[in-house]
């Protein structure tokens, strides 16, 4: 058996979630149509995903694997031929053939989120469906304050869907936490989380309890006394998964993956440069 990593991209909101389930079309259905239609395989697909996202969330850099009993030997005209078939709101970036060892899920070392605010009075269409649009006037200096209670590992009860993690761990460890603006449009601010893993609907929980007390709809508390409560109604809102873009899966032991990123990222065309006038 080969293996084969994918680097992909996706519109969150033209699926029901990446995973695989029973009555929804989701990114995974869609790749796998792609690769049966290419490889007729004779046995079950194992496909494998970095992180499990909702309907709603988008991905930038999402990285999944497969396994095929056929060695691939045109792996750039297999992209193009998935991406051909895989149908709209999907698309593979990068391909390689990584070792048998490597594992989407359980390889990962880290992962990387952003969720995209509009901060601005007024909406921006061309966002719609890819940044949560807040208009009232928030507190930016209280809210970079916040971020030092997320340094250390600690139990994120309070962040997370309650129904989700009964009976399970809910202790995690970031590796980052940091607010930027996007670097072509200054009014669409971006919170970038770093950590091993998240607990189901962490960031979004973690993002509306940020923008909640930098509006003042939280006072009294703050993002330490929060997660100290391991209180779900302590914290703010869920906000909506539309804002919520996978970023990056970070692989220590698999070089490959970083290459993948930077094929992605650094694609050189040749085209001329000029003004007509």
């Amino acid at each position: 058996m080969s293996n084969y990593a994918l680097l992909i991209e996706y519109d969150g909101m033209k699926f029901h979630g990446i995973q695989k389930q029973l009555n929804a079309y989701t990114v995974q259905d869609a790749l796998e149509r792609a690769i049966r239609i290419l490889l007729k395989p004779q046995h079950d697909l194992r496909f494998h995903v970095a992180g499990r996202t909702d309907t709603g969330v988008h991905a930038s850099g999402m990285v999944c694997n497969f396994y095929s009993a056929n060695k691939i030997k045109d792996i750039d005209l297999f992209k193009y031929s998935m991406n051909a078939l895989s149908g709209d709101g999907v698309t593979v970036l990068a391909m390689r053939h990584v070792p048998d060892a490597f594992h989407a899920r359980f390889s990962c070392s880290a992962r990387e989120y952003l969720f995209k605010i509009i901060y601005s009075k007024d909406d921006h269409p061309l966002w719609a469906n890819r940044a949560v649009w807040i208009k009232e006037t928030i507190n930016w200096d209280l809210v970079y304050s916040q971020l030092e209670h997320l340094k250390g590992e600690k139990d994120y009860k309070s962040l997370a869907k309650q129904g989700s993690i009964k009976d399970k761990p809910s202790k995690r460890r970031f590796q980052y936490a940091g607010i930027e603006h996007d670097p072509s449009h200054n009014y669409i601010i971006q919170f970038r989380y770093k950590a091993d893993s998240f607990l189901h609907n962490m960031i979004r929980i973690l993002t509306g309890t940020l923008v909640d007390i930098g509006t003042g709809k939280i006072q009294g508390r703050d993002l330490g006394q929060i997660i100290d409560s391991l209180d779900r109604s302590a914290a703010g809102k869920t906000l909506p998964a539309h804002g919520l873009y996978f970023y990056k899966a970070h692989y220590d032991s698999f070089p490959e993956i970083e290459d993948m990123y930077k094929s992605a990222l650094n694609r050189e065309f040749q085209f001329p440069l000029g003004s007509a006038f």
